[in-house]
């Protein structure tokens, strides 16, 4: 029997929700993102949450009744008022496919398997990444543009992020205050060439005017900043790099700054680090979180890999090697530091900001959605889409994630360079 245009969504369907298929292309290089619980929408009400966080408890003690009847004080709490963001993958199937394949649905399923699976993957690089940033969603920041138009990153390792007809938007901040702009919020331009191991990608300059060194890149309809996208208020908007943090799911800074540390995570001065190590470093947050922050302990901590090989070859001179965590889902490799409380795992993570250790007590964040956290568009029932103004076919993915914690002071952060 000939295949008909119901016949390809079935077959899309029943590969697509085949969990070991979609976890494989979302999870398996995105190792803290296939750590977190995935919750779905329970709690949410339309499309917020709220979550309690308590970080001052009630202060009435004291070996006097009067002194301590006097002194009394209640638990200090504020709630997070998180929305949902939203992402979306399109792909286009050229009607002449479907006419070809027409007697064979497998011929057209794997005519399109890789283009389709690609579009997983991008979406879950992109999930993984802005899981791990700060909410505005930069990609990377230039140190240079050479040649007219080959762009050069502050931090190397970010080319990962840039890929061949990608088109990035530019700012002159990292575009996670409201009051941040684009330098040309009415046009792009198109990455057209990408040389990792240069370290630089190429670009139509001409389509986007002002860029220039120090600017932060945006892949285009991501930036937050005076346009509001929120894709994910990631790690990185609940554990800050400094004090000062800012306002954050409807909590002040103000607020934030009563307690930096209960409500924005564990930080060490620089001057606790100079001459340290990296695993020096760690253990410095670790004790210190353990001690003057009474932290409940870290269940993990990442790194960059580029930074993960330093410490591994550290750590292989005392004997001590990288294991497979059999407890994880895809046997990620981790590296077991000694603490006060114990040991923790230290696993690698492309997306985990380079030169930073984060430690996380990973069952304090989780992540919510609406449906399941990437999902095709099938509202009318169909797995694939006609096209209004072309006779191709589209298939979409959606996600309306957020990034959940209810405890920042269990998780902390170290600079592992100077």
């Amino acid at each position: 029997m000939a295949s008909t245009f119901t016949t390809y969504a079935a077959v899309l369907k029943e590969r697509y929700e085949d969990s070991s298929i979609v976890d494989k292309l979302m999870y398996s290089d995105n190792v803290l993102l296939s750590m977190l619980e995935k919750r779905g929408d329970t709690g949410m009400s339309g499309d917020s949450l709220k979550v309690p966080l308590f970080y001052n408890n009630a202060q009435g003690v004291g070996g006097t009744f009067s002194i301590a009847q006097t002194n009394v004080s209640n638990t200090k709490s504020v709630a997070w008022d998180m929305a949902c963001g939203e992402y979306y993958g399109v792909v286009h199937i050229g009607d002449k496919v479907m006419v070809a394949s027409r007697n064979n649905a497998g011929a057209y399923l794997e005519n399109k398997t890789v283009e389709i699976d690609s579009l997983w993957e991008t979406a879950g690089e992109s999930l993984s990444l802005y899981t791990w940033g700060n909410g505005g969603q930069a990609i990377g920041q230039i140190a240079s543009i050479q040649n007219t138009n080959d762009v050069y990153l502050v931090n190397e390792s970010d080319i990962q992020n840039f890929e061949i007809d990608m088109y990035v938007t530019a700012s002159t901040a990292d575009g996670s205050d409201a009051a941040h702009t684009q330098i040309d919020s009415n046009d792009q331009t198109i990455v057209t060439a990408v040389n990792a191991n240069g370290g630089y990608f190429t670009i139509t300059v001409a389509d986007l005017s002002g860029l220039a060194a120090g600017n932060y890149l945006f892949r285009e309809g991501d930036f937050f900043g005076d346009q509001g996208v929120i894709v994910v208020k990631g790690i990185q908007s609940f554990i800050t790099a400094n004090d000062s943090p800012p306002a954050l799911w409807g909590v002040s800074a103000n607020t934030r700054a009563t307690n930096p540390q209960r409500l924005a995570g564990c930080r060490v001065p620089t001057t606790q680090l100079q001459g340290k190590s990296y695993e020096e470093r760690i253990k410095i947050l670790l004790a210190r979180m353990a001690g003057r922050y009474k932290s409940k302990m870290p269940t993990a901590g990442f790194m960059h890999p580029e930074n993960f090989q330093v410490l591994e070859t550290l750590m292989s001179a005392r004997g001590i090697r990288p294991l497979e965590d059999e407890n994880t889902q895809f046997g990620f490799t981790k590296i077991d530091i000694a603490t006060g409380s114990g040991r923790i795992p230290i696993y690698c993570d492309r997306h985990c900001p380079r030169d930073q250790f984060f430690a996380l007590k990973v069952d304090d964040f989780w992540v919510s959605s609406m449906e399941e956290l990437v999902h095709p568009q099938r509202g009318d029932g169909l797995e694939i889409l006609r096209r209004a103004t072309a006779t191709d076919y589209e298939y979409r993915l959606i996600s309306y994630p957020i990034l959940g914690n209810r405890a920042c002071k269990n998780s902390g952060r170290v600079p592992l360079a100077a």
